[in-house]
């Protein structure tokens, strides 16, 4: 089960019945099983105060994750009954008003930028992480190109005299060119 809610503001933003199967083809890559989630689009105030209550960072941000595990208590928010037949992956919540700034920057539209966010929050809640060292990020980000390049998102990322690019956006210039077999 897939569940994405927004504010009435953003109706018609983008193809919710796109943004399902798109995730659907994430979560069948990074788990075993059939997983769901929850997606909520919100704005900067909101996922600001989310931010500061569950990472303590009083600034907004473009995307969260609470991954779901057995042994894990249920958050408060945004919050989908489990139901017997898809274990829940857990949540992801998405600023608009980032996924818009940061579509810009990278001269690519807001779907391409909503998506590229959505697979890091996937392999979010599928136990991957970038904060640690830069070996981790490294390998969580050749995951999440190969998830956009199951959905058809090809060639976003690239490498130029071993600096990782998005589009004209330098990322990190830690990894040498042989680093990076993109």
């Amino acid at each position: 089960m897939i569940e994405i809610r927004w504010n009435a503001d953003w109706d018609g933003l983008t193809n919710q019945k796109q943004l399902e199967e798109i995730l659907k083809v994430f979560l069948k890559n990074l788990f075993k099983n059939e997983r769901g989630l929850s997606l909520y689009l919100t704005n900067d105030a909101e996922i600001q105060k989310l931010n500061q209550q569950f990472r303590g960072k009083d600034s907004p941000t473009d995307i969260l994750s609470w991954p779901y595990s057995e042994d894990e208590l249920d958050l408060d928010f945004p919050n989908v009954e489990d139901t017997d037949e898809v274990e829940l992956a857990g949540d992801l919540v998405v600023s608009v008003e980032r996924v818009r700034k940061q579509a810009e920057e990278n001269d690519w539209n807001f779907e391409t930028e909503l998506i590229r966010l959505l697979a890091h929050g996937c392999a979010h809640l599928a136990g991957w992480d970038h904060e640690g060292n830069a070996k981790e990020a490294k390998e969580m980000l050749e995951l999440e190109i190969e998830l956009l390049k199951k959905v058809g998102l090809l060639n976003i990322y690239w490498v130029f005299l071993g600096f990782l690019c998005k589009k004209h956006k330098l990322l990190s210039n830690s990894l040498s060119t042989n680093e990076m077999q993109l």
